[in-house]
């Protein structure tokens, strides 16, 4: 479910004071465009990522262009006994 129309866009106003780096631990801020060509340090609950923000990010929040979980990676099998393995 989105936010009413009426309610307006949620941000914080000393944001928009700050003039070059932002550190924003909310992730669902609105990205307004006064935050155009800035460039942001998101926290995704271990460490904060860097994001520089562009026009088509307008509107949308903060928590969508981060990840918060690791990708999970598939170990390979190791093979023991092959026959074409030489010593």
């Amino acid at each position: 479910m989105s936010r009413s129309k009426y309610k307006g866009p949620f941000f914080k106003v000393n944001l928009l004071k700050k003039k070059n780096w932002i550190k924003i631990i909310n992730k669902n801020l609105t990205i307004l465009p006064e935050y155009n060509k800035h460039i942001v340090s998101i926290y995704n609950g271990k460490n904060f990522i860097n994001l520089k923000i562009n026009d088509k990010m307008i509107g949308f929040k903060f928590g969508e262009f981060i990840y918060t979980r690791k990708k999970h990676i598939y170990k390979k099998k190791i093979v023991y006994g092959s026959k074409n393995r030489t010593n």
